[in-house]
């Protein structure tokens, strides 16, 4: 249990055997690994952060990307994931509005289970809040949480006669938290996938940086013999990490396939901060299993973690919408594809629809650029 707030908390159950942790978050199970420094901190995986947890069973989630430290105090708890298999599930949907001033939006699906259970995601017009579980009371409270070794979310609302969402609040960690409401979602909505898109500038592709040895890397477009996919992301983004085994499964079917991972990390401008996130992405690579692929899969820090440095570092997209942004290049396509966001498993068929977007472009297939 993660603690946001006096009256607010986010309940992950964990498992251990033996010396092995393991947090259950709705259908994904992460394993922490084991301490690699002296505190004793079990690491989360693929991200940078430790879990420390005291023999009482209380301790912290320490996420070292953010400032100053960054820690939710939380207590060990024993027990198996809820379930919300059923006979007869009841999938429901709204759309969205957080924030007031300047509002944005998500579309909600859940399944919802005969005994009070939920899962679903949160699609927006870039990616998806992955992996969300919860309950729903018999007074119309709604709970869904999620961890995934990056993002610790809350979302709370009550529902109304009529069905729509109201009192609703979501949180980020300790450190961020908004309103926001929900209604139906119906037809006349427009999908939010049909959201703005990255484009190409006319620009030779092209990219500099560093290597995960420190040493300085210039890769160019020009001349090309086979497709080259290239990934603009961040080690601390798990939209990028869904998306990057998405391309894992795609190394065997595409035999001559490069890629090219475009690091934007936090914390370079900090102490030492160039080593860290080196040394972090080589961490990321070794546990996503992209070092199998060492000789056709490049991982390059490029800049810091912004979307106006990563347009100013790659002149040939017009902007960065989000992480990740995928570009395919290759002698059979006309123009470069881009694919601005990125739509994880959790999404279900829009996970599909993904997989198809990118075989296609892998095979050379023209398509809109989404």
């Amino acid at each position: 249990m993660f603690a946001l707030t006096d009256s607010s908390e986010v309940r992950i159950p964990g498992v251990k055997y033996g010396s092995t942790w393991s947090l259950l978050n709705g259908p994904e199970t992460l394993v922490l690994l084991e301490p690699n420094d002296s505190t004793g901190c079990l690491q989360v995986p693929v991200f940078a952060g430790s879990i420390c947890i005291g023999a009482d069973g209380r301790g912290a989630w320490t996420d070292v990307l953010r400032p100053d430290s960054y820690s939710v105090p939380l207590v060990w708890e024993e027990g198996a994931a809820p379930s919300i298999e059923t006979h007869d599930p009841d999938t429901l949907s709204w759309r969205l509005t957080f924030g007031q001033e300047d509002p944005w939006y998500g579309d909600l699906f859940v399944t919802a289970s005969a005994q009070g259970g939920l899962s679903g995601t949160i699609s927006t017009a870039t990616g998806d809040f992955r992996y969300l579980h919860g309950a729903w009371t018999d007074a119309g409270e709604l709970t869904l949480q999620t961890f995934d070794g990056a993002h610790l979310f809350l979302f709370t609302a009550t529902r109304e006669a009529s069905g729509s969402l109201s009192h609703g609040r979501f949180y980020s960690g300790t450190h961020y938290s908004t309103p926001f409401t929900g209604e139906h979602l119906v037809r006349s909505h427009t999908p939010l996938s049909q959201g703005k898109q990255a484009l190409w500038t006319g620009e030779t592709l092209g990219y500099k940086g560093l290597d995960l040895n420190g040493e300085p890397v210039f890769w160019s477009a020009r001349r090309l013999t086979h497709p080259h996919l290239l990934s603009v992301m961040g080690s601390w983004c798990p939209n990028c990490m869904d998306e990057h085994r998405l391309i894992l499964d795609l190394m065997a079917q595409f035999p001559s396939l490069e890629v090219h991972t475009l690091a934007f990390e936090r914390g370079l401008d900090r102490d030492g901060g160039i080593k860290s996130a080196l040394a972090r992405l080589k961490r990321y690579a070794q546990e996503m299993g992209v070092t199998q692929w060492e000789d056709r899969w490049h991982t390059t820090l490029v800049g810091p973690a912004s979307k106006t440095a990563a347009r100013d570092s790659l002149p040939f997209l017009d902007q960065v919408i989000s992480f990740p942004t995928t570009i395919v290049v290759s002698p059979s396509l006309p123009e470069p594809w881009i694919h601005s966001g990125f739509n994880g498993p959790a999404t279900g068929p829009a996970y599909d629809l993904e997989k198809a977007r990118f075989v296609r472009a892998l095979n050379g297939g023209s398509q809109e650029s989404h």
